[in-house]
């Protein structure tokens, strides 16, 4: 069946779910406000009066070009919960409704119904990254004092490699749905996950610490990495890095296979 024409069958069920319209609109608003809420964050601690070593807090370039585009695209992606959650959602109403096996009945593919998952979940991620892009943009152009145009879109990269973590994300989120079938579970699993990972890797000898770069959720967390310490003086990774790209890549790979074998051998 035409993609397109699943995407729109998909969009039809979510549109009808409540969760999905809040949600959606939560994750906007939140995009939307967070620089504006950083301004004024500032701003409150240049009013009571708080110095760092005499430096004007409304002087640290958090919303300046070009470090803007890693700074809040670092933030942004703890907001990918929201999205992750209208995908469960989704997907668990699906089984419980028994939607998917009267749409397999009815001549709709379980095939078709992974490929009208993914449609959405790559519509919320462009959705979301053009969103971001945007809001960047526009705050960027807004707050940066000198604005040199040939430095503007300098690190736009980090919106890509945002997708890419989200993308994912959300991709995971389903293989869990998938595995879990229950929305309730699935969300606690997936809020679990990272925490076990962490204690996974704290109890890992010391010689396999290598390893961390390639568990999971850990390889999304390095398409991004924490931006701030620049702003005491320590070395960052400020660019997104080719293998940490080519490792999330392949686990998007294995995930949508999983998603599919998973689907194919077992009773809706």
């Amino acid at each position: 069946m035409n993609i397109i024409k699943l995407l729109k069958i998909d969009l039809v069920k979510l549109l009808n779910y409540r969760a999905f319209n809040v949600l959606i609109g939560m994750y906007a608003l939140l995009i939307i406000s967070i620089p504006i809420t950083v301004t004024e964050f500032l701003k409150w601690l240049k009013v009571k009066g708080a110095d760092f070593d005499g430096f004007d807090p409304m002087k640290i370039p958090v919303l300046h070009f070009p470090d803007i585009w890693q700074n809040v695209t670092y933030v942004y992606t703890f907001l990918k919960i929201f999205l992750a959650i209208v995908i469960i959602i989704s997907v668990s109403n699906e089984f419980s409704y028994k939607t998917i096996k009267q749409n397999v009945i009815d001549g709709f593919s379980r095939v078709d119904f992974v490929k009208s998952k993914l449609a959405t979940i790559f519509m919320l991620s462009v959705g979301s990254a053009i969103l971001v892009f945007f809001t960047t943009l526009i705050t960027g152009f807004i707050y940066t004092p000198d604005i040199d145009l040939s430095k503007a879109l300098e690190t736009s990269t980090f919106v890509i490699a945002y997708f890419l973590d989200l993308l994912t994300y959300l991709v995971f989120a389903f293989f869990l749905t998938v595995l879990f079938k229950r929305s309730a579970l699935t969300i606690f699993m997936l809020m679990l996950y990272r925490p076990i990972e962490l204690t996974i890797m704290g109890i890992m000898p010391k010689e396999w610490d290598p390893i961390h770069d390639y568990l999971p959720m850990h390889s999304l967390s390095k398409l991004i990495e924490f931006p701030f310490q620049r702003y005491w003086f320590q070395e960052i990774q400020d660019y997104v890095a080719i293998e940490a790209v080519a490792v999330v890549i392949i686990y998007l790979v294995l995930f949508v296979w999983d998603i599919n074998y998973k689907l194919k051998n077992s009773d809706l």
